[in-house]
């Protein structure tokens, strides 16, 4: 089984400064710094790169076909929040990175590790955390250099690949069974995360709505509320039922008629991940969009 595990430095998370790549045997068998074309001073606090120690080194245009085809003939792609890294590669003209079958191993870590306990998979600790608990020493001292995150990153992979495939031998097909799995616990956590509640509350001579998680507690002054299995998709649908409603300069308060509370208590709505995923962006955007 052909794995590329990966890391990358970043000038200004635009352009690549160094790339770490190790195999599965845990031999790195590529490392290069680049001088950016673009970007021309950067921060240097965490990864320590200077424009001076990369002021004789090839640009990564100049080696790409090497990386590509080094990429070109793993199985598979892995790396600790490697999204960005791979992001960054294809933005500088590696090819084919969208269709390639990446494990990242912040979501073993999640899967494996921290799922049961209630993590998020959208808020996993970071490398040198992740590290320590499956018992690899690593520090602030060695970290953020390719060659260092990249090598200690494949550790992690190795136990947590170990933990889930037991004593199966097709390697390959494990990996997919992975992945499948940790894509189906994060849309699972995701459905589950949408799921909350509308309520309604008496304001002074009108009412103001609160969308939310479910919560077991008694409050003053609710007037009424509402279980919904996408809390998101129901703050859109609401919101833009209630438009002409909405008291002037006042965030999520109403001028509510009978008719329309009646309207909000037998409101219902079905879970679907897009829908959901669009609503939630909207209205992250609420203040630019006229509903």
């Amino acid at each position: 089984m052909d794995i590329i595990c990966l890391d990358a430095e970043f000038a200004d998370n635009e352009e690549l400064l160094e790339l770490s790549m190790f195999d599965l045997s845990g031999r790195e068998i590529y490392h290069e710094f680049y001088m950016p074309e673009k970007i021309h001073s950067w921060r240097t606090d965490i990864h320590h790169i200077t424009p001076e120690m990369v002021a004789d080194k090839p640009s990564f245009r100049d080696v790409r076909e090497d990386v590509q085809k080094l990429l070109d003939n793993a199985f598979a792609l892995t790396g600790f929040a490697v999204d960005n890294d791979l992001r960054v590669l294809s933005r500088s003209g590696i090819s084919g990175l969208e269709e390639r079958r990446v494990i990242d191993v912040k979501d073993m870590f999640w899967l494996l590790k921290g799922c049961r306990s209630g993590m998020s998979p959208f808020s996993v600790p970071s490398l040198i955390s992740c590290a320590n608990a499956l018992g690899i020493e690593f520090g602030e001292d060695t970290a953020h250099s390719a060659s260092a995150d990249t090598e200690v990153t494949l550790k992690c992979f190795n136990i947590l690949f170990s933990q889930f495939a037991g004593d199966g031998e097709d390697h390959e097909k494990l990996v997919d069974c992975f992945i499948d799995n940790i894509n189906e616990a994060k849309a699972q956590f995701v459905e589950e995360s949408a799921k909350g509640s509308v309520k309604v509350y008496k304001h002074k001579e009108f009412y103001k709505l609160h969308f939310g998680r479910k919560s077991d507690e008694e409050e003053k002054g609710i007037v009424l509320e509402v279980e919904v299995a996408d809390r998101y998709k129901a703050e859109y649908e609401l919101k833009k039922l209630l438009k002409k409603k909405e008291v002037p300069d006042k965030w999520n308060v109403y001028k509510l008629t009978p008719k329309l509370l009646e309207d909000i208590r037998k409101y219902k709505n079905e879970y679907n991940a897009e829908d959901s995923a669009w609503c939630k962006k909207v209205l992250r955007n609420l203040s630019r969009l006229s509903l």
